[in-house]
């Protein structure tokens, strides 16, 4: 016999689901969503009904089991319903959610047919292939809701909210209630019970969107998200399953060991999902399969451009654009590794300024490179992997060797802006084997050029910004030099009284003070003045005398720099400039170093080139701060220095064809290395300037 709260709670579902269907059906026009919708409340009423007639399955099983199928069946066809609309980009993969939804009705008819034959009659006895089929339909059900959601436009999911909220109330509470009848072997009476009541509190919520949507006329975006995010669901379902009856299994076998097995291998089995779901790697293969098998071209472009944006605008700064730049670019293709050369001046060396994985020396291109050429003329996007020299499609291209020796190197793609290669980005292989086509060429071209333009505006704020400060530069000097002739101007005047008061005591005191005075002053400012010379007289220079000189200068500064020649070398630089940028090095060296600390300068020589290395034990740098700041003008750590010192030697050593490398570990210390071209100049030509400084 039903009992009161049975009774109630089925009939509270059949009335209020049985009134939504009337009130649908009631319209005048015709609307698929709209009677897809009705059918399923009516389904949902009938299934109320069959469980009022025939409770808890103990007189006939068939009834009330095939109304509750039914129902499940009818809510999934109105979710596919109201995806399926006119220029949906994916008819084909719905039609293929269809044809898997009609496989899944006719395996119910044949579970629902073998029950009725066995003679399963209550919620003890349940078969368990009632139980999984109804555990697959909860999860195939909450896969449409969440998917029905996920692809609405945002704008629009006001509309539709409350409908998948009551609706994927219904499927989760089943999944929970078929999940643990099949864990523990029945189904909870409880649980069973309170259905009723579940089903119609969903019923307002669903009121509420049929308001929000009088016609039903939503078009559903079917994305690569949709497919990605459905079959991963529907996988893990199903996995979910094998977990519950591998689990189901080990508990019945395995004796007194049996609930310990069943928990161990749920646990081993979650932790192996978890592990899959976040493994990087995975997911990109699976996104290439996923691309390559139910798409018909390889990449979502809106999509894809949004996403390459959103990576080229994360860089929190200035100095990150260069690695932003590489990430943005990679995630086209599933790369993580690469690295960016970027022309430092117009007409000058193509250089290393970023690399993300790549281990690797930076090494300089001149514009005169072959695969400068190249780029420069065809704008091709290179594979690696295609590449043989003197070979189509790359018949004049010489690969530098160090670049082709890179691990893993595979695509080169030019950053063109207008007609000018400003630079190039090599890319290592991606995470999952990705077939280089003209879609990839293509998608990867017009990244380039994009990435082009943006790098080329960074340049250009910045050398605007270095403009500004150089201008402020130039209007402090004009304050300097009224300074200047402020001291002039006192000076001038101790000469004109000195012939009338130079036996005064009291003058002479105060003439030694304003001389004194004076003096100081103008050091501070020719100090100051110093990194704002430009005079430049290339001669041949003894670097060993130069190094010198340097030394003596800054002789007053502790710890006292020690200096070992292996090679000398003669190079040709103003030797005046050359000795300060040097001088400010040792100075910079000293200075970070306590007094019980050393500065070790060693200077050698090769057939090419003359090395200086200038390494002390202070204490050391940062590499964001080496990369971003430190040869930044204007830009100094120092109460009292301007930021130009290391800013003029990178840039002198540039002028002369050489490079400045540095390398720093915080607490430990810091090494500049310094590389000059060897001078050309005939033997007999002594520079006079720098053999003054030794004396």
């Amino acid at each position: 016999m039903t009992s009161p709260i049975t009774l109630a709670s089925q009939l509270s579902a059949l009335t209020v689901f049985a009134l939504l269907g009337l009130y649908l059906l009631g319209r005048k026009t015709a609307n698929p969503i709209r009677t897809a919708l009705a059918l399923a409340c009516l389904a949902n009423s009938g299934w109320a009904l069959m469980l009022v007639l025939f409770p808890l399955r103990y007189t006939i099983p068939f009834p009330s089991d095939l109304a509750e199928f039914i129902r499940d069946y009818f809510w999934m066809a109105f979710l596919l319903q109201a995806m399926i609309t006119p220029g949906s980009p994916a008819p084909a993969l719905l039609g293929s959610l269809q044809r898997l939804l009609r496989i899944l009705l006719g395996l119910t008819l044949v579970i629902l047919l073998y029950n009725q034959w066995s003679g399963a009659n209550a919620l003890d006895t349940m078969p368990k292939s009632d139980l999984v089929l109804h555990v697959a339909l909860s999860i195939f059900g909450m896969m449409l809701v969440e998917q029905y959601f996920r692809n609405t436009p945002v704008n629009s999911r006001w509309g539709i909210k409350f409908m998948c909220l009551g609706l994927g109330t219904i499927f989760v509470y089943d999944f929970l209630l078929y999940a643990e009848g099949l864990l523990f072997s029945h189904v909870r009476s409880t649980l069973w019970l309170a259905r009723g009541f579940i089903n119609t509190l969903t019923a307002p919520l669903i009121l509420v969107s049929i308001l929000r949507n009088r016609e039903w006329a939503k078009q559903i975006h079917v994305s690569r998200h949709l497919v990605f995010h459905s079959v991963s669901l529907f996988g893990s379902g199903l996995y979910l399953l094998f977990m519950a009856a591998a689990g189901y299994y080990l508990r019945s076998v395995g004796g007194d060991w049996g609930p310990v097995l069943q928990f161990t291998f749920l646990a081993a089995a979650s932790l192996l999902l978890l592990v899959v779901l976040f493994s990087g790697k995975i997911r990109s293969k699976f996104k290439v399969w996923i691309n390559k098998h139910f798409f018909s071209h390889q990449y979502d472009y809106r999509e894809e451009w949004m996403k390459f944006t959103r990576t080229l605008l994360s860089s929190d700064s200035p100095g990150k654009i260069y690695e932003a730049a590489i990430t943005a670019l990679g995630t086209l293709v599933e790369c993580p590794k690469g690295a960016l050369w970027m022309e430092s001046e117009p007409g000058k060396n193509y250089e290393c300024v970023a690399a993300l994985g790549i281990e690797m020396a930076p090494r300089p291109l001149p514009p005169d490179a072959s695969l400068i050429q190249f780029l420069s003329r065809s704008r091709w996007v290179i594979n690696l992997d295609e590449y043989l020299p003197k070979t189509p499609p790359y018949p004049d291209l010489v690969i530098p060797d160090w670049l082709s020796k890179i691990e893993d190197a595979w695509l080169i793609v030019p950053l063109m802006l207008y007609n000018q290669l400003i630079g190039f980005i090599l890319l290592a292989q991606p995470l999952s084997k990705i077939e280089f086509n003209w879609e990839v060429s293509d998608l990867l071209k017009a990244a380039g050029h994009q990435l082009a333009n943006s790098l080329a505006q960074q340049r250009a704020s910045e050398a605007l910004l270095v403009a500004r400060q150089f201008e402020s530069f130039h209007r402090m000097s004009a304050f300097i030099v009224h300074d200047l002739k402020n001291l002039i101007a006192q000076l001038s005047l101790l000469l004109e009284n000195a012939e009338k008061h130079k036996n005064n005591p009291e003058f002479q005191e105060d003439v030694l003070f304003t001389i004194d005075h004076s003096v100081t002053k103008m050091n501070q400012l020719l100090l100051r003045l110093r990194g704002a010379s430009t005079a430049q007289e290339h001669r041949r220079v003894d670097l060993h005398q130069l190094v010198r000189a340097a030394l003596l200068s800054k002789s007053k500064f502790k710890p006292t720099p020690s200096l070992t020649v292996q090679k000398n070398a003669w190079i040709s630089a103003d030797p005046d400039r050359l000795e300060r940028v040097i001088g400010h090095i040792i100075q910079n060296a000293c200075e970070a170093t306590p007094h019980d600390g050393h500065v070790e300068i060693l200077l050698d020589s090769s057939p090419t080139e003359a090395t200086l290395e200038i390494q002390d034990s202070g204490k050391g740098m940062e590499e964001d701060f080496i990369k971003e700041r430190l040869f930044r003008p204007f830009d100094s750590t120092k109460n009292s220095g301007m930021g130009i010192g290391a800013y003029e030697c990178r840039t002198y050593l540039e002028e002369l064809g050489g490079r400045v490398l540095v390398s720093s570990t915080v607490g430990k210390g810091t090494r500049f290395h310094l590389s000059f071209p060897l001078s050309s100049e005939p033997l007999n030509e002594v520079c006079t300037d720098a053999s003054k400084h030794t004396g």
